[in-house]
């Protein structure tokens, strides 16, 4: 009875948390590979910053927020782009978009990636560094918590023993005196069935 539904609870409560967990790890490891294929068969360009700025917006929680957004102008097999990035994030800070800001300020040159087969589709920091792979860490991560909280879970459930009623088997639960199947007694001095 209740000891029942706190083992079923706990078996459904573990099993939706593995669930998510392995969702979430599957989307983390998809995302990853897509980084990866970027890295190794993206090829790189040179390109020169036309703009760059630092834009503010308020969130969706009312936070005033910044991102960057830069302009690249770069060549593939001769035909010229003038194409928009960022560096996939924002933050509250301004001191930091403004870094970066900074560091891609117009005219300075630096080294981009481009899809071959939609050379407007671009990475300005592609990498092995953590900003770039900062997503599927993230995804990968909270699903290997929530993976390993729900088999938890699902063993906590195995341990929760049931009481049952010496006489005819039943499922009880504690606290009762009288079985509700057959009525028999369930109080004796050392019974677990009494609370203490």
């Amino acid at each position: 009875m209740a000891v029942n539904k706190n083992s079923n609870a706990l078996k459904v409560v573990g099993t939706i948390f593995a669930g998510v967990g392995l969702i979430l790890v599957a989307v983390g490891v998809g995302i990853g590979n897509h980084q990866y294929t970027i890295l190794k068969s993206w090829p790189v360009a040179e390109a020169t910053v036309m703009r760059s700025r630092v834009r503010q917006y308020i969130s969706q929680r009312g936070r005033r927020m910044y991102e960057t957004e830069i302009e690249f102008r770069y060549t593939v097999d001769g035909k010229a782009f003038d194409t928009p990035s960022s560096p996939g994030y924002s933050t509250s800070s301004y001191s930091s978009m403004k870094s970066i800001a900074d560091e891609f300020a117009p005219g300075t040159r630096h080294l981009i990636r481009y899809n071959p087969s939609e050379p407007s589709d671009i990475r300005m920091n592609a990498g092995y560094n953590f900003g770039f792979f900062f997503l599927p860490v993230l995804m990968g991560g909270l699903g290997a918590f929530f993976a390993a909280l729900g088999i938890v879970l699902r063993f906590a459930s195995r341990s929760v023993q049931p009481l049952l009623c010496p006489a005819c088997g039943q499922t009880v639960e504690r606290g009762q005196r009288f079985c509700p199947n057959c009525a028999a007694p369930l109080t004796t001095g050392t019974s677990p069935f009494t609370s203490s």
